[in-house]
């Protein structure tokens, strides 16, 4: 059996939930999350954008997210930090503010994915709009290197339509994507116009605010609230993800 990304699975792939501070009235329940059990293994939530955003919901939510785990936290249990990148500042400024905000939350550990940057346009009236193609790609690799740099480790990117809709045939630096596509499947031909492949490809992001047509999935979690999820289709499941994330060992990299 195969998921709908043409990866081999038992079951629904493993899922993660992608909140942000304005989500569920602010007031994500982790500990029900955590009790629901599999195919619920964690959530990646937002940490910052631009220059200037870093709520200091961030700092609560990622402590909680690890706490509610117990055991199960980088077993079977992750989380994630995002920033939402904005391309008329420089990415290596946003990048600071961006490793700033973890630090402060009290950093990377083992169960944590990289460092993830959220590439798109955004909505009618966000600045992102206006961007060109090498602004993106600019900022882009601005934001990853620099990443990189201070910790050592490798950096996701979120995103799809940013780069079908300018044309960008790049990683930007980045080493690991993580895809949005709110549809039945997920054909290879949408990541690799981008120039990745299926070994790059973690997560597909299936469903949004509670809204999915991916048969057999579920659209969220039970008695959790609407919110985004994710299904992880990394060749290898949770054990590569496990053994990536380990072999990185961020906190001797801090």
């Amino acid at each position: 059996m195969t998921s709908p990304a043409g990866v081999p699975i038992t079951g629904v792939d493993p899922l993660l939930v992608d909140v942000y501070a304005g989500d569920l009235n602010g007031l994500p329940n982790w500990q029900h999350l955590a009790e629901l059990g599999a195919p619920w293994h964690g959530a990646i939530i937002k940490a910052t954008e631009g220059t200037w955003y870093a709520p200091g919901w961030f700092d609560t939510n990622w402590r909680q997210i690890r706490h509610v785990a117990v055991e199960r936290y980088g077993i079977d249990w992750f989380r994630g930090a995002y920033h939402f990148l904005k391309f008329e500042a420089p990415g290596i400024k946003q990048a600071e503010l961006y490793l700033a905000t973890v630090a402060r939350a009290g950093g990377w550990d083992v169960g944590d994915f990289w460092p993830i940057v959220d590439v798109e346009l955004g909505g009618e009236r966000n600045s992102n709009r206006n961007a060109t193609a090498a602004q993106v790609v600019d900022c882009t690799m601005g934001f990853a290197e620099k990443c990189k740099r201070e910790t050592g480790r490798d950096v996701m990117l979120y995103g799809n339509g940013a780069m079908r809709d300018l044309g960008i045939h790049d990683r930007m630096g980045c080493d690991w994507l993580w895809l949005p596509r709110y549809t039945t499947s997920l054909p290879p031909f949408v990541y690799e116009r981008s120039g990745w492949s299926a070994k790059e490809l973690v997560m597909w992001q299936y469903s949004g605010d509670g809204q999915s047509v991916l048969a057999g999935y579920p659209r969220s979690p039970l008695g959790f609230g609407k919110c985004d999820v994710s299904a992880l289709v990394l060749e290898g499941g949770i054990q590569r993800l496990r053994s990536l994330l380990w072999a990185e060992d961020p906190k001797s990299a801090a």
